[in-house]
Formats: structure tokens, sequence, C-alpha cells
């Protein structure tokens, strides 16, 4: 059966992994054009939170948003994965930074971009429940926006999750823990994951790092947001995946 909330990706073509934009459209707009949407085999996975800057001059959510949507519909080859920050938007969760209420600033940059609320909102929350979870590919390699989550302990516990929807306690780990500084999960825990749902090694955004961080056979990218090397993934899906240096050896810098 297809699971809609799961993208498989196939055993050839070209994959780029993009993590954390939080409203940066020139960010966007650089890693869109290293994509070529003609070629069907050429992949691009942006894992989560396309939204929320903390800046409402410069926050580009909604340019971001409307052009996601638009090469969502069109093309097989482009994915965006839920982040936390969407899934807030899905649950009516807030979220504070810096003692902002980001979805009531989310709404007030609706209203301020396109001159009314409604039915932009709605159609952005549609829009986020389109949002598979996860990615994964042919040669091993697991995709999600954070997580895991230590609460799966086998393959029918992670399927069960799927049915659990927004509110699955296991999901909200793989949409808000962190690991090391808070240790929400550990490197048993990733390397058990790996083992029940037989990938080599998981990629995911979230927390904040300076360009990346290995931990265990994870690794963490800092693509946009908060890093002043941004980094992101490369990978040829044809190409064997042995080990997390297989994957490392593909990371690309951006200054």
């Amino acid at each position: 059966m297809i699971n809609p909330k799961m993208i498989e990706l196939p055993n050839h073509g070209r994959l780029i992994v993009v993590t954390d934009l939080h409203g940066n459209l020139d960010d966007y707009n650089y890693y869109v054009n290293l994509w070529d949407e003609s070629d069907t085999d050429f992949h691009i996975v942006f894992v989560g939170d396309l939204i929320h800057g903390l800046d409402m001059d410069s926050d580009g959510s909604v340019e971001i948003l409307d052009d996601a949507m638009s090469k969502s519909s069109q093309f097989a080859n482009f994915h965006t994965l839920l982040g936390n920050h969407e899934w807030a938007h899905i649950t009516h969760k807030t979220i504070y930074k810096n003692h902002e209420d980001l979805l009531m600033n989310f709404k007030n940059l609706v209203s301020f971009k396109k001159g009314y609320i409604e039915p932009a909102l709605t159609n952005y929350i549609r829009f986020f429940k389109t949002m598979p979870y996860f990615a994964r590919t042919a040669n091993g390699i697991f995709i999600s926006h954070s997580g895991p989550s230590a609460k799966i302990r086998s393959i029918e516990a992670f399927n069960r999750m799927f049915e659990d929807g927004y509110s699955s306690p296991m999901l909200y780990d793989f949409l808000w823990n962190r690991f090391t500084k808070v240790t929400q999960y550990t490197r048993e825990d990733v390397d058990r994951f790996l083992d029940i749902v037989g990938c080599k090694c998981m990629v995911v955004g979230h927390c904040p790092v300076e360009s990346y961080e290995l931990f265990s056979n994870q690794i963490i990218m800092s693509s946009s947001f908060d890093t002043k090397v941004k980094t992101y993934l490369d990978i040829d899906l044809s190409a064997d995946v042995d080990s997390i240096k297989d994957v490392q050896k593909q990371l690309k810098f951006r200054i």
C-alpha cells in the first residue's frame, strides 16, 4: 500500500535535501535554482519549517509557500516535508520565539502581503496537511524534520504512528525532539530506529547547528537558519551508501 506520508525515492537520479528556511526567500530561490524541474529523476526535498521568519520586514514565508504550492502541484520531483512550524498551524499549537506569537505573526504577514487573510490562510493549512512526514531513499537514507522518536521499538509501532495522525506522540517527537543539549533522543535511539526501518543513516534539520553535525549515524544540517555556512545535501541516488561517511562526502556548502 502506498503511504502518502512517506516519500519513497528511487535507486537512480539525483537528490538535493534542504533544511529549515524559516521564510528566507533568497535561500529558497538559491536551492530551487540548483534543481532541474524538467529532469524527472532529479528530486529536491525541503525538510519542513519553510515558514516563520523572525523579522516581518524580511519574512518571505508567503512567497515561498505560493511558489512551493505551485511546484508541488506541477512536479512529482518537488517535495516539502512537514516541520513543527507547519504542524503548529494544523494543530493550532502556538509557538513563541523571542516572546513573539509566530502563528499570529504569520496571520498578520498573510494579511499584509495579500491584503486579506482568507481564503489564503486556509489554503496554506490545506497545503501543510498534504505534506509527507518522511522521505526514504532506495540506497538507505531516511529524511525527516527531526527525531527519531525513542518510543519506536518495532516496525509495527512505526507504522501505527501514521494511523494516529497529527496527535501522535511519536510524530511529535519527529518534529520537535533535539539531540544533545536537551537530550530527547540518544545515539542508541538513532541506530535502533535505522535498524527498524532498514536504513543506513538519517538526515534531519530542526536543531540549529553551525553548518552540520554528526550524531552517530545521523547528519543534522542547517541550510539557512542561524548558520554562517549554509549546508545542503546533493547526492547520487544510485550510489552505494554503506556508512554515514558516504553521505557526509556529498554535503555542499554555501558561505
